[in-house]
């Protein structure tokens, strides 16, 4: 079974600011095709033994596969965590409409 040529990226960043500088970065590399930040959200975790509550920003990028490996590297060389989360999914980008933005913003570089 072949793999989608298309991906989703989800990570985190407590602070805005650096959400949306990681972002244009990521765009100017052409690294990805869009990103979308969420209004902050809870985070509830346990850190050594005990329940953590934090505040952070979840983060969505899109992008063309062949691209996660840049992506990966940018979010681990970047981010101020130790061990940012960085999920990927498999997609379709869905609407023959949508799909041919994409494939235009793709040709033109970003």
């Amino acid at each position: 079974m072949s793999s989608s040529q298309e991906i989703l990226i989800f990570t985190t960043l407590a602070d805005r600011d650096l959400a949306e500088e990681y972002i244009a970065e990521m765009l100017q590399l052409g690294i990805i095709v869009s990103g979308t930040i969420f209004p902050e959200v809870a985070l509830l975790y346990q850190w050594e033994g005990k329940l953590t509550i934090d505040s952070e920003n979840k983060i969505l990028l899109k992008a063309k596969a062949d691209k996660y490996a840049a992506i990966e590297e940018y979010i681990m060389k970047k981010h101020p965590y130790l061990a940012p989360e960085i999920i990927k999914l498999d997609v379709s980008f869905g609407s023959d409409k949508f799909k041919a933005f994409i494939k235009d913003k793709i040709a033109k570089g970003g």
